[in-house]
């Protein structure tokens, strides 16, 4: 039954909160000072919590070194335990598993503008128990604000989502490259969003608490949560543990060929999305465009333009830290021969030949 949201306390959290930041404390003395630098292994290591449960066909904790996989017979039981519980039977379906399920970051920075005054939400039209639970969660998610400010509960969903793409991979829901893509993305914003693995653990407990409110509607449990993931954080933390051992990851800023200064304004009369993908090879090395393509857009900021030097290896391209999304009038001050292609049409490929000019291939 979930509580009226006017005069709601949820004691319980509350008094959960008055021990988070001194039971937390001790964690800060105990940060590796020495950084990962290798974007897959801190993906691995951000996935700590939700890869050290145990599922049918995954016995035992995954590891945080390499990329685990079931043999045929404990494959087939995680895939039956994956389509129980998450829906989740092939690629299209875990994507959109982790967007439904694992939003509660994005919940949170919508309640932080209402809690603000910056946006109004008008739930006059929402369904009657669908607009207690949004006022509930509004105010239940307010709670957590004084410990994690506007880094809200992200590391919760890092986490889970990484878990569950490994679990993906071990029963060949995913193959290695589909994992690695989904991994490292999510492991980028962690990296950019939190300083150590003290901001991390304490986003990742607060959004457990959340979301197990979000999906239950009262906060009955949170003791035993609490006492849970703590012991989970005081494991990590230890003199083995994986936070201690391993550092933050901290990838050093790319130096561009360009400043910002230097980029002009070139596709004054541009229509449509302007986003596009260009290798390091072009912007960070000063690599001419050797290869260009354009592939049909599935986001509203892609114009679905690919940009290459023409000598990145696959291993170079499986890496997302060698490539960036700019704007095509970025790309344009680094090679003004693309211009004249980039009104083709979905599909077209170009190559520069021993001419220096583009060949449509």
């Amino acid at each position: 039954m979930i509580k009226k949201y006017k005069g709601v306390q949820f004691p319980s959290t509350t008094r959960i909160m008055h021990h988070v930041i001194s039971d937390f404390q001790k964690y800060k003395h105990q940060i590796q000072n020495e950084n990962v630098d290798d974007l897959f292994t801190f993906a691995l290591l951000i996935s700590g919590v939700s890869s050290s449960r145990k599922a049918p066909g995954i016995e035992k904790q995954m590891g945080f070194e390499s990329l685990y996989r079931c043999n045929e017979q404990d494959a087939y039981k995680l895939k039956e335990h994956l389509k129980a519980m998450y829906s989740i039977v092939d690629r299209k379906t875990f994507y959109q598993c982790c967007k439904e399920l694992y939003s509660s970051h994005q919940e949170y920075l919508q309640f932080m503008q209402v809690w603000k005054g910056n946006i109004q939400i008008d739930t006059s039209k929402m369904p009657e128990k669908v607009k207690v639970m949004f006022k509930n969660c509004c105010a239940y998610a307010k709670l957590f604000y004084p410990i994690i400010k506007e880094k809200g509960f992200y590391a919760w969903d890092a986490n889970e989502i990484i878990g569950l793409a490994r679990k993906a991979y071990a029963c060949g829901i995913l193959d290695e490259h589909e994992t690695r893509n989904c991994c490292t993305a999510v492991a980028k914003s962690v990296s950019t969003l939190f300083d150590n693995w003290y901001e991390f653990s304490l986003s990742c407990l607060c959004g457990a608490l959340y979301f197990n409110y979000r999906n239950s509607g009262n906060d009955e449990d949170v003791d035993e949560i609490y006492r849970l993931y703590t012991s989970i954080f005081d494991s990590f933390f230890s003199k083995n543990g994986i936070y201690h051992l391993n550092g933050w990851y901290s990838k050093e800023e790319k130096k561009f060929i360009l400043s910002k200064n230097q980029i002009k304004q070139i596709l004054d009369d541009w229509q449509g999305a302007d986003g596009c993908i260009a290798s390091d090879r072009i912007l960070v090395d000063g690599c001419k465009v050797g290869y260009m393509y354009r592939e049909k857009s599935s986001n509203k900021w892609d114009s679905g333009w690919r940009f290459l030097a023409g000598d990145e290896t696959n291993e170079y391209l499986s890496n997302p830290q060698n490539s960036g999304i700019y704007k095509l009038n970025t790309v344009c001050n680094y090679d003004y021969d693309i211009i004249p292609f980039l009104n083709d049409e979905e599909g077209c490929v170009y190559a520069r030949k021993e001419d220096n000019l583009f060949h449509k291939i």
